[in-house]
């Protein structure tokens, strides 16, 4: 698992590295895709985003030095997604060949320039891109049992009342709150990580 920044990026420097960019795309796929999806992409939109991303992220890591002082990978991260994603929306609303950028500085340049309001809508947006692949490696735990997810989805995703949760699934009250409570602790702590990991503070 991968616990700092620095850690990730020297990984994926590495001469063998595959097992790291796989770790990597396991860990942002569905963020990146989500994402996208919120800055109003379709689905196929989206998937061209991630694979651009991954892309972009293969040519330009290998001359990318990080400097913490210089800012956070996540700032690296999410400006490549950014500009990706508004590069798709471009291409599709006003046909264009896809000019790729040359060069690092033309990938990560940044896309918010010195409007900081924007800068903090696109981190609120990776972070709800998180919150939801949280939620989604969730649903897919086979450790869970039955009945749980669809619990916590029901009171938490879709906020229904607790009493009418706890009827539908026979349960009383008092397990539907343990259940949210189990759950959305795991949730936090996977959102944290990721968090950690691309570099949001």
């Amino acid at each position: 698992m991968v616990t700092t920044n620095e850690s990730l990026l020297g990984r994926l420097r590495a001469e063998t590295a595959h097992d790291a960019w796989k770790e990597f795309f396991d860990a942002y796929w569905g963020a990146i895709l989500r994402y996208g999806r919120k800055l109003g992409l379709n689905a196929h939109e989206a998937e061209e985003v991630l694979q651009e991303t991954m892309v972009a992220l293969m040519r330009v890591l290998p001359k990318f030095v990080y400097d913490p002082q210089k800012g956070s990978f996540r700032n690296f991260l999410l400006t490549i997604v950014h500009r990706k994603s508004l590069s798709t929306l471009k291409r599709n609303t006003r046909p264009r060949p896809l000019v790729w950028s040359e060069g690092l500085e033309a990938e990560t340049a940044d896309p918010f320039g010195d409007d900081q309001a924007r800068e903090q809508e696109a981190v609120g947006r990776w972070r709800d891109s998180l919150m939801e692949e949280a939620i989604r490696r969730l649903r897919d735990d086979p450790r869970l049992g039955e009945n749980t997810f669809a619990v916590f989805e029901a009171y938490v995703v879709q906020r229904r009342p607790a009493e009418e949760v706890a009827r539908q699934f026979g349960l009383k009250e008092n397990a539907v709150y343990q259940i949210r409570n189990r759950l959305l602790r795991r949730v936090r702590a996977e959102v944290a990580r990721l968090m950690r990991s691309s570099g949001v503070e």
